[in-house]
């Protein structure tokens, strides 16, 4: 080996030495890129599922508003009160159904149990306007019988919801994982994410 074929072999090993280099953090990048999605999945996944509680807590109060506007009723002052509320209610239940949509469909998940809600907050909210129509609130008799017609009616919403919190939820632990995995595949993250 002479020593120009010396220096232009020394040469090549510290260019192949460069390149390594200089790609290595690109690989590190490449690998390091697909963190961001996957971080875009989960926080698409949690507020969905933050949605699917607050849809829950509201039709839950719904109820209560419904029990006070039948025990309070009979007064005209508070029976405008609670009507309110109940209404108020109702209609923050369905933007909370119409936000969950959206969040579903950008997530690419189904929707079928979101059709269930729609199908079963017209049921309901019919239901309760119509037995208010039919007894009133005049006395507690006419109470009794309205809640009476409507008793049970929200079950399947409140079951469909808790279904669909539960889903959610098991959703959020998988892509947490993932993410997990992702973060530990990234070398330049990787000493910092911590071990169980």
């Amino acid at each position: 080996m002479t020593a120009r074929s010396g220096y232009i072999a020394h040469r090549a090993q510290h260019f192949l030495w460069v390149i390594f280099w200089v790609t290595t953090p690109l690989v590190s990048q490449a690998e390091c890129a697909a963190i961001l999605p996957a971080l875009d999945r989960l926080e698409g996944v949690v507020q969905a599922e933050m949605t699917a509680r607050e849809a829950l807590v509201t039709v839950r109060r719904n109820a209560q508003d419904w029990k006070n506007l039948l025990l309070r009723g009979s007064d005209t002052q508070m029976r405008q009160t609670m009507q309110t509320r109940f209404d108020s209610q109702a209609a923050s239940y369905e933007v909370h159904l119409v936000n969950l949509r959206k969040q579903l469909k950008a997530l690419g998940e189904r929707s079928l149990r979101i059709d269930i809600l729609d199908q079963e907050q017209i049921q309901l909210f019919g239901k309760y306007r119509k037995a208010l129509a039919t007894h009133g609130v005049s006395s507690l008799e006419a109470a009794f019988q309205a809640d009476r017609e409507v008793q049970g009616a929200d079950v399947k919403t409140l079951r469909t919801l808790e279904e669909t919190i539960e889903a959610l939820a098991t959703n959020n632990r998988e892509q947490f994982q993932a993410v997990r995995q992702l973060l530990k595949a990234c070398p330049t993250s990787a000493a910092s994410i911590p071990h169980k």
